[in-house]
């Protein structure tokens, strides 16, 4: 069947289900897209608020890059510095896209230095320290920058050696792999996921007990896995389990019956309260321990790794750091979670995965932190309260198969908040996959440049 009607066709276009037509969503698709490759261009120059201020802003992954370009066009006269040590930018959200064999490395990396905005000092190096109190930031080359305000947005740290037997060093070898690694690990999964097609044997997934970037990524890479194999005829030759923690595998409701549900038509047992704690590599066991402190240890042929996650160490070591409630053994930087201003020091603001806020830990949260930040800080530079308010948005494109998924969207109150109200989103659909691999990607760079902020 085709979506196009001949000439001089009577044919009507090809409906969807929920009333849109292919022919439709792909001009909407297509729409947004172009639209993301105009706003690469300059906007026209605005008048900014005037200032001397010294801002830091640290870490120049999305969230950091995103809040340097608003500032930048916010402000006027403002001496900006990113303290970012990498000179690769890394698409984050195409990873599982590797590991599904649909993008290659390079198409999720690019140079830092076409995304540091105009004006904007690009500082080269890892942050060592930093003293709210005296206002500096100690870079590990010894550098001081003094500063009047300061953004935190240095991500997470994923912490593979808190479990046992573990480094780093070790995904890609002996059957492990993580999609979290990196984007070349990202495609050692697609690789190890074939010679387990051929090999058969037994796959392992987890997800640890503490918050984690993108939470629906373990999901992802468990479907993706499993349809790999089942389109090359290889399923029967492999046995699956997903090991998580006591509770949902998904916050929002209507989506955790989802993902139990394909786990249960698709053979995926789930080992409900079952948190990784250690592997021996060579000899390809896992050990898993529930919420009484048993320990199991069983076999694996292929072991996909979620570490646990947390805020670097210098955050707590600088007394930016939750101190108490549930997030405060990850030493989150501590926000109020509407403004994102920090608890304790009004100069201090945070974006992205380092802040202590329960959800929201993905990209598209960066979107909506993208403006908010930067909005708080100016009005707290003019001596205002901070007016903008972050109310949990998070999305998750959740792949459910190679060429579907389906768009999860919510916020803090766990209810969904569709963009697309007139499409159940829900639904796996060939829609969300082709909003997956070729929307996103042109709106995050757009993002990166202060545009199409939420």
């Amino acid at each position: 069947m085709t979506d196009r009607n001949k000439a001089g066709s009577s044919k009507a276009p090809l409906v969807l289900r929920d009333g849109l037509s292919r022919r439709d969503f792909l001009k909407l698709t297509g729409g947004l897209t172009a639209a993301a490759a105009v706003g690469s261009a300059p906007a026209a120059a605005q008048a900014g608020v005037q200032t001397r201020a010294r801002i830091v802003v640290l870490g120049g992954g999305a969230a950091g890059l995103t809040v340097a370009a608003r500032l930048r066009d916010l402000l006027d006269g403002a001496r900006i510095t990113v303290v970012e040590p990498s000179e690769t930018h890394h698409y984050q959200p195409g990873w599982t896209l590797v590991a599904a064999g649909t993008y290659s490395v390079s198409d999720v990396t690019a140079r830092n230095e076409h995304y540091i905005p105009r004006g904007v000092d690009w500082k080269k190096d890892y942050v060592a320290a930093v003293d709210p109190e005296s206002q500096v930031v100690e870079t590990a080359g010894g550098d001081r920058l003094d500063y009047d305000f300061l953004v935190v947005a240095t991500g997470i740290h994923l912490d593979y050696e808190a479990i046992e037997g573990l480094e780093r060093a070790d995904i890609g070898q002996n059957g492990l792999t993580s999609i979290y690694a990196g984007p070349e690990q990202a495609r050692h999964a697609y690789e190890q996921t074939q010679r387990l097609g051929e090999q058969g044997g037994v796959a392992r997934f987890n997800i640890p007990n503490t918050p984690i970037k993108c939470a629906g990524a373990p999901i992802k890479a468990t479907l993706i896995a499993e349809d790999l194999l089942r389109k090359a005829g290889q399923r029967d030759r492999v046995e699956f389990h997903y090991h998580a923690p006591e509770g949902a595998l998904f916050s929002v409701e209507r989506f955790d019956g989802m993902v139990r549900d394909i786990y249960g038509e698709r053979g995926v047992g789930i080992e409900s309260g079952s948190v990784l704690q250690g592997v021996e590599p060579e000899l390809r066991r896992a050990t898993f321990v529930d919420g009484d402190g048993n320990r199991e240890t069983v076999d694996y042929d292929y072991l996909h790794v979620v570490p646990p996650m947390r805020a670097h160490d210098w955050v707590r070591e600088a007394g930016l750091a939750v101190e108490d409630g549930s997030l405060a053994e990850g030493g989150w930087l501590a926000v109020d979670d509407q403004t994102l201003q920090h608890a304790r020091y009004p100069n201090v603001f945070g974006a992205g995965d380092v802040v202590d806020t329960a959800i929201g830990k993905t990209a598209s949260t960066v979107r909506a932190h993208g403006s908010v930040t930067p909005d708080n800080l100016v009005s707290v530079l003019q001596d205002r309260e901070p007016q903008q308010r972050f109310d949990g948005y998070t999305s998750c494109p959740l792949i459910t198969e190679v060429g579907k998924a389906a768009l999860v969207e919510f916020d803090y109150t766990l209810e969904e908040v569709p963009t697309f109200g007139f499409i159940d989103q829900g639904q796996p659909s060939w829609m969300w996959w082709r909003l997956k691999v070729h929307m996103i990607k042109p709106l995050y760079y757009n993002m990166l440049r202060g545009r199409y902020l939420r």
